[in-house]
């Protein structure tokens, strides 16, 4: 029996792991109800496996934890993934024959399934807590099928006291194991998130601005297609600093960041490239890249931020190159960019330049 149990174990911990491997993101009750079937539909397909592997409880009566992958994933997903979990369980123990058992089999499933995500979605509490009377209520009905077909009261009592710490036991260590490998999967995606993303605006950073600039040059250099960096930073950043303290700065640094990613289009790329220095790479000529350009510039101009209870306006100088018009690579580019950007504020600020071989001389 210990020897099944570990492999019971075994089979939970590698289900649970490549599971989370299938999906992008950790299940939760906030993602979509597609995506909690799916996850349900999983679970209830691991519960399959499950009952392959039985446990002998003496005097010939075999359980399983098939139960354990719903509980489990009742807690993350609700409802949606309990039910898709339930059904997926109660039909796979058709695959064992016995037409009667399997019927009965598949409504205990089935009711089992709608108790556990009635159970999650009122007992907000702990993990463990939560699906240890998830899984008191599944054994509830477990055990009335088992005494139901277990006509020896000797031998139901054994059964009881020995398959009911089973599945405490298995519930605790698949809840844990589950707990884990989610805050692992969370952990790294947080880690990838701060590895590209500026922590104050939500745009990509400036090591990914290079990263990016560099394949999308390489991309616009193969399909034989233009790529516009707009390079822009506020006007006279210095004074609202001055004015709201750094503080007040990082407030609209925020809010100008949630106002660039609604509106940079789905093929382009938003940058904070260090202070209030923004990019954007879009894959554009020059007179798209102005249109947008401007664009950016009025609505910025025309838009409100919130500091300390008062209304702040601001203004954004922006400077354009396009590839492969002047520049032939990554670093030609930025510095064009970079040229055109000083050469707008060399023209009163709040406005829009697009590069051109004069400027260079210029400056």
């Amino acid at each position: 029996m210990i020897k099944q149990f570990i492999a019971n174990s075994g089979i939970l911990i590698a289900g649970f792991y490549l599971i989370s491997k299938f999906f992008p993101s950790t299940i939760h009750k906030q993602s979509s109800v597609y995506m909690r079937l799916l996850a349900g539909a999983c679970c209830g397909l691991l519960s399959i496996v499950l009952m392959f592997f039985s446990i002998p409880l003496g005097h010939g009566v075999i359980a399983d934890l098939r139960h354990v992958p719903l509980v489990v994933i009742s807690y993350y997903g609700g409802m949606p993934s309990a039910l898709a979990a339930g059904i997926i369980m109660g039909a796979g123990r058709f695959l064992f024959g016995n037409m009667s058992a399997s019927i009965v089999s598949f409504f205990i499933s089935v009711a089992i399934a709608i108790g556990c995500g009635f159970i999650s979605r009122w007992m907000k509490r702990h993990i463990i807590t939560t699906t240890f009377w998830m899984n008191t209520y599944s054994m509830a009905l477990i055990l009335f099928a088992l005494f139901v077909n277990i006509p020896d009261h000797d031998i139901y009592t054994q059964t009881l006291f020995t398959f009911w710490p089973i599945s405490i036991i298995a519930t605790y260590v698949a809840s844990n194991i589950c707990k884990d490998i989610r805050q692992s999967k969370e952990m790294l995606q947080h880690y990838k998130a701060w590895a590209t993303t500026d922590f104050l605006t939500g745009l990509y950073n400036v090591r990914q601005f290079h990263t990016l600039l560099r394949e999308n040059i390489t991309k616009a250099n193969e399909q034989q297609s233009c790529l516009a960096l707009i390079l822009f930073d506020i006007d006279r950043f210095k004074c609202i600093n001055d004015s709201y303290g750094h503080d007040g700065g990082d407030v609209i640094l925020r809010h100008l960041g949630e106002v660039i990613r609604s509106l940079v289009p789905k093929n382009g790329f938003a940058f904070r490239n260090g202070g209030e220095e923004f990019s954007i790479l879009l894959p554009t000529c020059e007179r798209e890249a102005m249109t947008f350009a401007e664009h950016i510039r009025t609505t910025i101009e025309q838009h409100s931020f919130f500091v300390q209870q008062q209304t702040v306006h601001i203004t954004i100088s922006i400077g354009i190159s396009v590839f492969p018009m002047l520049a032939t690579n990554e670093s030609e580019l930025f510095k064009q960019a970079d040229i055109a950007l000083y050469e707008a504020k060399q023209q009163g600020r709040n406005r829009t330049v697009v590069y051109k071989k004069e400027y260079l001389h210029e400056t």
